[in-house]
C-alpha cells in the first residue's frame, strides 16, 4: 500500500474544520474567498432595482403559460434564470454555468451580480439550508459588485411571485464534509462481496 501519511493534512486541520462557524455575513465570505467587495444596495442603485424588478414580474407573468410539471426544482430554476438573463441583456459570469452567481449586468459603470433561486411558497420559514456558496480557485465573482438574489416563489411549480434579496445582508454558517464520487465507492479493490440477479433469458 502507497504511504500517503506525508499528503494528509494534520489533527490540527480537523480541529479548525470541526469548529462552529455560524452567522458570518456573507459579504465578508465573498471577500476573503474572492478579494472582491459586495456592496450594500443604497438609493443610488433604485433605477436599477426596479429594473430588475419590473423583468423578474414579467418572467412571472410569463412563466403562467409554461408547463414546469414534469421538470425538477433545480430545472425550474435553470429555466428562469434564462428568462430573466435574457430580459435584461445579462451574461453568465466568466462563461460558467455552474456555481454562484448565475447572471452579471453592468449599469452605469456598476456590476450587478443576480443569482436566481426557487422557493416552495409555504417553506419559507423552513430551517432546511436552501442557499449554497462554494468558494473555488476560478471563481465566478472577479468584480466588486451589488449582489442580489432573485427567490421565485412556487405552488406545486406553479410560479406565483419572487423575493428580491439584498446578499450583503445575509448571514451564512459553514457545514464541512467529506465526499467522494461513484468512481472511488465503487472501485474494485474497495469491494468486499457484490451479488447482482442474472438476467432472465430472451424469449422468442
Amino acid at each position: 500500500m502507497t504511504d500517503i501519511s506525508g499528503r494528509l493534512p494534520g489533527k490540527e486541520f480537523f480541529e479548525n474544520i470541526l469548529r462552529r462557524v455560524r452567522d458570518i455575513p456573507f459579504s465578508y465570505v465573498i471577500k476573503m474567498t474572492t478579494g472582491y467587495d459586495v456592496y450594500s444596495i443604497t438609493e443610488e442603485d433604485d433605477e436599477v432595482v426596479a429594473e430588475i424588478y419590473e423583468k423578474a414580474k414579467e418572467v412571472v407573468e410569463e412563466a403562467q403559460g409554461e408547463d414546469f410539471s414534469s421538470l425538477r426544482p433545480n430545472e425550474v430554476s435553470v429555466r428562469l434564470e434564462g428568462m430573466l438573463r435574457e430580459k435584461l441583456s445579462g451574461i453568465i459570469p466568466e462563461n460558467k454555468f455552474a456555481g454562484y452567481p448565475n447572471i452579471l449586468i453592468e449599469r452605469g459603470g456598476k456590476a450587478y451580480y443576480i443569482e436566481v433561486k426557487l422557493a416552495e411558497k409555504n417553506q419559507l420559514n423552513s430551517t432546511f439550508r436552501t442557499f449554497y456558496y462554494e468558494p473555488v480557485e476560478f471563481s465566478k465573482v472577479t468584480r466588486n459588485a451589488c449582489h442580489i438574489i432573485i427567490g421565485f416563489l412556487h405552488e406545486k411549480k406553479k410560479i406565483t411571485g419572487f423575493k428580491m434579496i439584498d446578499a450583503a445582508r445575509i448571514k451564512v454558517s459553514l457545514k464541512c464534509e467529506f465526499n467522494t464520487s461513484n468512481i472511488e465507492l465503487y472501485k474494485k479493490e474497495n469491494i468486499v462481496r457484490e451479488w447482482s440477479i442474472k438476467p432472465l433469458p430472451n424469449k422468442l
